[in-house]
Formats: structure tokens, sequence, C-alpha cells
């Protein structure tokens, strides 16, 4: 390998391992920050769609913006904003300001797809791969840092001060980041699509709307149908619009290419899959029993960080494997392995299972889809020309965000819908109740999951190995 691999490997690494801990060091407070701004399980979830819906709008916009005016000057531009929003999010006086410090965070989802296309333009086919794989791995890194330090923090602490410690990194990043990154040598003038971005996150703010609200209104309610109707009916006028209009937001023509479509479509499904089982384990973990585990914000932490330490394993693995295996027969058979390895948790928890074996399925689940997103992100860049790679992954990133800003709504949904009574206390003589999720919510969350990765599984079938770029 040669330096100039390792040198902006390392600077671009550190800044995903830095950005994911900030995104996971608030998953272990969830239920916390829910009872401290005095929100159910069901608004809760946009304490992490929130976010996501607003790098789903944001990213294409990145992407283009970076084409035609640099990487580098893009990326240390987002790193600047998503510092400032950082700290905003730690000293939120209530919920409203919390949501929408978190929007703003939201550009901070576009940096690994700009670390992509940067290796992308710099490094040969044979080290693509491997350095896909170890920026892919960064995940579980931050992960593995965010949610024993976080929770920590949080437990005897709060989670606001597990923020500020991200503020004086992130400065430190910002300034190596300016030292030592290329310059891009390519530029793609292009016009951004406004109206695109805002038909598509109307749409999603919509339905998800509808989704939180569900659970009060009733799923069969006028209210809740109406509501869908405008989100789908917004969601139509979109997919209308981006085949008439000249640089849409998303690019239809880019899902002609089957090695291009199905790692953009697999996006989608993956990061719902994801955020719906991440969301569903933290409370699952946290809930009193007999439900849950009755975990403490630190416990849930320690408990969770050696699941995230998987995906540090299995993405250079992974990575390296597609030089020997291919890219169809890696996202077939992880595709295959992760739906069977999801419906058999959603099967094992309608009893109670002891904590290790719980953390044995999910670590095989992790392990797989964490196979199935190196490999299709690698496919997507090695069919992307070099001039349209920021865009691309920028469609990318969109796709997935879609299924981020989904699954946790779904998640919060299905907990505010199926509830047990729990007994509290006895006040003369007089039981004292709440209601709290039920585990026919978290089976069904993990039955979700499962149902729509297979969806992964045959569109995976399409993949060609004879990789064509296209311009």
């Amino acid at each position: 390998m040669r330096w100039e691999f390792f040198k902006y490997l390392i600077v671009l690494a550190s800044i995903s391992i830095l950005t994911m801990y900030v995104e996971m060091v608030v998953l272990p407070s969830l239920p916390k920050i829910e009872s401290q701004f005095n929100v159910n399980e069901s608004e809760g979830s946009w304490i992490l769609s929130s976010e996501t819906l607003a790098g789903m709008a944001l990213a294409p916009f990145i992407g283009r913006l970076a084409d035609s005016h640099g990487r580098k000057k893009i990326l240390l531009t987002i790193l600047g904003i998503y510092t400032i929003s950082v700290a905003l999010t730690a000293w939120s006086p209530n919920y409203p300001v919390l949501i929408l410090s978190r929007s703003v965070q939201g550009i901070g989802l576009s940096i690994n797809p700009l670390a992509y296309t940067i290796l992308r333009e710099r490094l040969s086919d044979r080290e693509l791969p491997i350095a896909q794989g170890i920026i892919a791995s960064t995940f579980a890194v931050g992960a593995a840092v965010a949610i024993p330090i976080g929770s920590y923090i949080a437990q005897y602490f709060s989670w606001q001060l597990a923020y500020e410690t991200a503020i004086p990194l992130l400065l430190i990043i910002v300034f190596v980041a300016n030292r030592v990154l290329p310059q891009s040598s390519f530029r793609n003038e292009q016009k951004i699509d406004i109206r695109g971005i805002v038909l598509l996150s109307l749409s999603f703010i919509t339905i998800g709307i509808g989704i939180t609200e569900a659970p009060s209104w009733g799923w069969d309610s006028p209210q809740f149908i109406f509501t869908l109707f405008i989100g789908l009916l917004l969601l139509y006028t979109f997919s209308i619009h981006i085949s008439k209009t000249e640089n849409p937001v998303i690019d239809p023509s880019d899902f002609k290419n089957p090695n291009i479509a199905v790692p953009l479509l697999s996006s989608f499904v993956t990061g719902f899959g994801l955020f719906l089982t991440f969301q569903s384990l933290v409370f699952m973990l946290e809930l009193p029993k007999p439900v849950g585990y009755g975990m403490t914000i630190f416990e849930t932490g320690l408990t969770m960080a050696p699941i995230s330490l998987i995906l540090l394993v299995a993405g250079p693995f992974f990575g390296s494997m597609v030089n020997k295996l291919g890219y169809k027969r890696i996202i077939l058979l992880s595709s295959s392995l992760s739906v069977i390895t999801l419906l058999l948790l959603s099967i094992i928890i309608g009893s109670r299972i002891p904590i290790d074996e719980l953390m044995f399925m999910l670590i095989l689940v992790l392990f797989f889809v964490s196979g199935m997103n190196v490999t299709r992100i690698t496919l997507l860049l090695a069919s992307t020309s070099k001039k349209r790679m920021a865009t691309i992954t920028g469609t990318n990133t969109s796709m997935r965000l879609m299924g981020n800003t989904l699954g946790p709504v779904v998640a919060g949904s299905l907990e505010s819908t199926f509830k047990e009574p729990l007994l509290l206390f006895m006040y003369n003589n007089i039981p004292v109740f709440t209601f709290i999720p039920s585990k026919l919510a978290f089976q069904y969350s993990f039955l979700i999951s499962s149902i729509i990765i297979i969806s992964v599984v045959i569109m995976a079938t399409r993949i060609k190995e004879e990789v064509r770029v296209s311009s």
C-alpha cells in the first residue's frame, strides 16, 4: 500500500469515527430523553428521525455542491456546521429546540459519502475495496467508543455532557483535515433540484407524522388514512417531477444500470431495518422485567458495545472478500443470512431468553448486515464515473436515510400501539399500573426488518459481476 493510502484513510476514518461517536452517544439515552421532555415512544422516535430526515434532504444537495465546488471545501464546511449543531443539541432547553438542532445535525450524515468519493478519486482499484471496508467499519469503532462512554456520562452526569465532549475533538479534526486532505481534481457544474428536495422531504414528513400519531388516532382512523394519502400523493408528485426535470435530486436513469439500482434500493431497505432494530433493542434492554431486561443506561451501553465491535471485523473482511468471490455472491449470501437470523430473533424474544443468547443473535445479524452494506457501497462506487461520484453517493445516502427516517418511526409507533400493564405499587389496596411496550412490539419490529430485507435478496439476483461504469 502507498503512503497516500494510509494518510488519507487515517484522516477520513478519524472523521467518520468522531461523527459516529456523536451519532451513537444519544442511543442509550433515548428513554431518559423522552422522560426528560415528557414525550411518548412514538414522539420520541423523532430524536433519531429528525436528523435522518434532514440528512436525506441535504445529501443529494451536498453531493452536487461537492461535484461542482470541490469535495474538500464542502467537507470542511459541513464539519464546521456540524460542530455548531452538536453544541446546540447539547444546550437544547426544550423538545422542539432539540428536534430542530438534531435536524441541523443531519448535515453530518453526508460526511461518509464524501469520504468515499475522495478515496475513490485518489486510490487504485485494488486499494479501494479495503479502504471502503475500513471506513464502513468505523461505524463499529465510533459506536464501541460512544456507547459505553456516552452511557456512563449520561448515567452519572447527563446526556448533554456526553455531547459536549465531542466539540473540542471536532475542532481539532477540522484543522487536520484542512492541512492533509487533497483538493478535488474534478468539477461538474449542475443545477440543484430544490423543488424535488422539498417534495421528497414533505412526503416523508407527512408519512412520518401519520405513523407517529397512528397509535393515538387509530390505524384505521380517517385522520391516519388521510395523512398517509397526502404523503403518498406528495411522493407520487415527486416521482413525476424527477422524470421530467433536468438534473433531478434522484435521477431515474441511475436505476437503469442494475449495479447502481440494486445498491441504491438496498440502501433504503437496510437503512430501515437497521434503525428499526437498534431503537427496538435499546428499549428492550432498558424496559423493566418481564418485558425487558431492566438495565440502566450504563448497563445498556456496556451490553451494546461488544455488538458494535463485530462491525469492525465484518467491514474489512467482506471488503477483502469482494476480490475473491465477487459482489453478487456476497450480497446474496449476507442478505439471506440476515433474513434468517432476524426471523429467529423475532421468534426467540417471545420467550424470556438469557441476555448472552440475545447478544449472540444480534452479533450474527450485524455481521451479515455489515457484509451487505460494505459490498453494495463498493459495487456502487466501482460502477460510477469519477465525475459523478459525489452525486451518486449523495443519492445513495438519501435512499439510506429514507429508511433510517422511517425505521425509528415505525419502531416507536409499534411500541406505542402494543402495550401491557405493569404494576407500580399498591395505594390503599388499590393497584396502580403503568403501561409499557409489550414483547409483541419488539417481535413485530424484528419480523418487519427480516421481511423487508428479503427484497434485497431478490434484487441482488440482477447484479452483473462485470462492472460497467455509468458516465
